[in-house]
């Protein structure tokens, strides 16, 4: 009878636990409205992981507790103390889960969603505090069965409130009204190479050895510096970022999958970090899948409009995978001439590193060929091959932060990284030659990249994934450089952030500038006469306003 009471008491806990992470992964979701019945879904599906977990803790807590500390036992088969103490505790725990998220997506939040989410905290933390003070109470002052249920009525109301709380988020703005403004021509083209993975780490001393003749020229005759991102860094939520001006608490763009849970109506776009949820797909649970939604807000694509934009990136990922790779002949030669002494490697990384270049040199020939037959006002192209390559390469560049790692590997592959930096400056001087007086050319990166932790390392060697040595999920620094018509030569740029880079481009362009965005235009890259001949100019919000070019 009593390992049944045990029983008993510890999935009640459980249950109580999934009820607060089904709390947490609604909250995360915010373009998803919340009902009552969606807490009670996802708590049904954590349960038989999640829930089943915390029920065992909360009954070893509790046999450790009596191993310890003589009590008189309970004759009710729900026991007040056992469910006090384990809903107090696990709500400690999980504010801990709680806090670590709600740093980690701070994006996703706008002000009165973060207000929602503090609220929330606070109730549930003032429940669990209430209720180990009362267990305090009732076993040293005295013993009153009401201490005890007032407690675990306590854990159920602020649990009640912070699910209100949710369903009660602050819906997305939408414009109230519609009108136009007319703007004077665009004469002024702006051209972007998101070359993501560029860190000054590398750049600095490949620049000091002479190895990257046009980004020390970059650095020479325009402004540059640190990009500061955010986390989640995702590259599909950073590239909305850097089109909008926006972070994802208003730009809506969470991820760049989605996940479908058995039970649960929709998909979610958001799901915990720090608890392994994702590998719940390991288990047949979770399905994971690409998920490219239409923007919900004004990029400057369209603001600049359809005639005047051409935005390419790197769509082939998927299409490239480095078991599928297509005959590329201008591809292959460029691999030749990079890393013909790795031609005859068979080593896996050594396709991904091929992949990679193929994908890039595709899509840049793809987008060079575009920008030349319609010359537009505004180009992006988006190149991610630094960042595979870094991802399975970092450990041989910089050996010593990973270890035993053997010299032959090293010799072979630690100038991999540094030769694709040269190809991308190669970019870059096919880009600023190609370039007209009346252009700017911004070369960025949203992220930078840093060496994968040693706990992190344990677990991707556990999922397969041994050959990962450096990751970005933490937004470490990338980095921006301006050169140009108009920019200061050698002004330093530190201290952009990437959502910066949106309105800074539109005012150069001479269109207004969004006070809605969650960046501010940098005037502080640009010369003294041109900012005298161009005063910034200001709009509530372009999902309210057209911008009618004039003729």
């Amino acid at each position: 009878m009593r390992v049944l009471r045990l029983l008993a008491n510890g999935l009640i806990c459980g249950i109580y636990f999934c009820f607060l992470l089904a709390l947490l992964v609604l909250d995360l979701n915010i373009n998803r409205p919340a009902a009552a019945f969606d807490f009670v879904r996802l708590a049904v599906f954590l349960f038989p992981t999640y829930g089943l977990l915390s029920a065992l803790a909360s009954i070893l807590t509790a046999s450790l507790y009596r191993f310890f500390v003589t009590r008189p036992s309970e004759r009710n088969f729900l026991s007040p103390r056992f469910l006090t103490l384990g809903f107090s505790l696990l709500t400690l725990i999980f504010l801990v889960v709680f806090r670590e998220n709600t740093i980690h997506f701070a994006s996703f939040f706008t002000p009165a969603v973060r207000r929602s989410v503090q609220m929330q905290a606070a109730v549930l933390f003032l429940a669990a505090s209430a209720g180990l003070v009362l267990l305090f109470r009732y076993f040293h002052r005295r013993r009153r069965a009401a201490f005890l249920g007032a407690s675990l009525a306590a854990a159920v109301v602020a649990l009640a409130a912070a699910c209100l709380l949710r369903i009660a988020y602050p819906a997305a703005d939408t414009p109230f009204r519609l009108s136009s403004m007319e703007a004077k021509p665009i004469a002024r083209r702006v051209t972007i190479l998101n070359l993501e993975g560029l860190s000054f780490d590398f750049i600095y001393p490949l620049v000091n050895r002479r190895l990257l003749p046009n980004f020390a020229y970059l650095m020479e005759n325009g402004s540059w510096g640190h990009l500061a991102g955010f986390t989640p860094s995702d590259t599909a939520v950073l590239r909305r970022t850097l089109k909008t001006g926006k972070l994802p608490g208003k730009h809506r763009r969470l991820s760049d999958v989605r996940y479908t849970i058995p039970g649960l109506p929709g998909h979610l776009e958001a799901v915990p970090r720090f608890i392994l949820f994702r590998q719940l797909k390991q288990l047949g649970l979770l399905k994971i899948e690409p998920y490219d939604p239409p923007s919900a807000v004004k990029d400057i694509e369209m603001i600049y409009g359809e005639e005047q934009a051409v935005v390419v990136r790197s769509e082939e990922r998927t299409a490239l995978a480095p078991e599928t790779l297509p005959e590329a002949p201008a591809a292959d030669k460029l691999f030749l001439s990079l890393y013909k002494d790795l031609q005859d490697e068979r080593a896996p990384i050594c396709r991904r590193l091929e992949a990679a270049l193929i994908r890039d040199r595709i899509t840049e020939e793809r987008a060079f060929r575009s920008k030349a037959e319609l010359p537009p006002q505004l180009f992006l192209l988006t190149l991610d091959g630094l960042d595979d390559v870094q991802t399975y390469f970092y450990k041989y560049s910089v050996p010593a932060e990973f270890g035993e790692i053997r010299p032959d590997e090293i010799q072979k592959f630690g100038t991999v990284i540094e030769r694709y930096y040269q190809y991308y400056d190669q970019i870059i001087s096919k880009y600023t030659a190609a370039m007209k007086d009346d252009e700017i050319l911004i070369v960025c990166s949203p992220f930078g990249v840093a060496p994968l932790p040693f706990w992190k390392r344990l677990v991707e060697w556990v999922l397969g994934n041994a050959d990962v040595s450096a990751y970005h999920e933490q937004a470490p620094d990338g980095a921006v450089f301006f050169y140009g018509s108009g920019v200061s030569r050698g002004r330093s740029a530190d201290g952009l952030r990437l959502a910066d880079l949106a309105p800074t481009l539109l005012y150069y362009a001479g269109l207004p500038v969004a006070k809605d965005m969650d960046g501010f235009a940098r005037t502080t890259i640009f010369t003294r006469e041109f900012k005298e001949r161009n005063p910034l100019i200001a709009i509530s919000s372009y999902e309210d306003v057209t911008i009618r070019k004039r003729r």
